[in-house]
């Protein structure tokens, strides 16, 4: 992937406000064009800076990076990849994602994309969200400073998220949960698209949970997944106790993933 300074001066070429080289340095020029491109916050880091502009090019051209935020999450990545795609094709990426799978396995949770589904959790966004505390502290993935205390969730998944957690700590334990990235959140709830598809996202209902995303890539299979590992096979043994699906368990990619419906 282009390196970030390089795409930033590029974009920022294209919107007329740089003129120096593309070189990968993150100069004068660079950064007085940053404080003029619309939605920068110039009291950001530079790095923060280079981040937003290139989300908010992202989004201008149709492809979400999540909250312009300088920060660079999985949302972010997978906008970016998307973006160069375009960029250099002038079409986006055709969808690699199949959307319609097979039954696997009994589930006491409805399966996906399924007039049952539906009826079960209602509609895409926020207002069945409730926030559940946390038995032990997460940190944000992409930004590891920021500690995750809580979490919203859909309503009906609450109480089986918090009895998953709970037992997660009895299982591992803290040192263990740090020392395995059981503690990096990733995503709950966003109002989204699948990546790579059309279909709503599990993620739009607050029923799935991402973990550890730099490590488990959406497109990793389990060759290269950390979660594909033989240490994780408690924390995934507890999540589908309680009827939670892995798409990396399941069908060999996005290990980063658990869900509150059958597929």
């Amino acid at each position: 992937m282009m390196p970030r300074i390089t795409l930033a001066q590029q974009i920022l070429k294209d919107a007329g406000f740089y003129t120096g080289a593309i070189d990968g340095i993150a100069g004068a020029e660079t950064k007085i064009a940053l404080a003029k491109f619309p939605g920068i916050q110039t009291s950001w880091s530079l790095n923060r800076q280079i981040i937003a502009c290139i989300q908010l090019a992202c989004k201008a051209t149709g492809f979400s990076p999540g909250p312009i935020d300088g920060y660079w999450g999985p949302s972010t990545a997978n906008a970016v990849e998307e973006y160069l795609y375009f960029k250099e094709n002038n079409v986006a990426p055709i969808s690699w994602r199949p959307e319609e799978r097979d039954l696997s396995k009994p589930s006491p949770w409805p399966k996906a994309y399924t007039p049952e589904f539906d009826k079960f959790y209602g509609p895409v966004g926020d207002e069945n969200l409730v926030r559940i505390a946390l038995p032990y502290t997460m940190k944000l993935a992409w930004n590891t400073d920021q500690k995750v205390n809580s979490l919203r969730c859909h309503k009906l998944v609450a109480e089986s998220a918090k009895a998953v957690f709970g037992e997660v700590l009895k299982q591992y334990g803290q040192q263990r949960i740090s020392e395995l990235r059981l503690d990096y959140f990733g995503e709950c709830y966003n109002k989204r698209p699948i990546r790579g598809g059309t279909k709503w996202s599990m993620h739009s209902w607050g029923i799935a949970f991402d973990f550890d995303p730099m490590r488990n890539q959406l497109k990793w299979g389990r060759d290269r997944a950390n979660f594909a590992k033989p240490e994780y096979e408690t924390w995934w043994q507890i999540w589908e106790d309680h009827g939670w699906t892995s798409l990396g368990r399941e069908r060999n990619f996005d290990w980063m993933h658990v869900q509150a419906a059958d597929i």
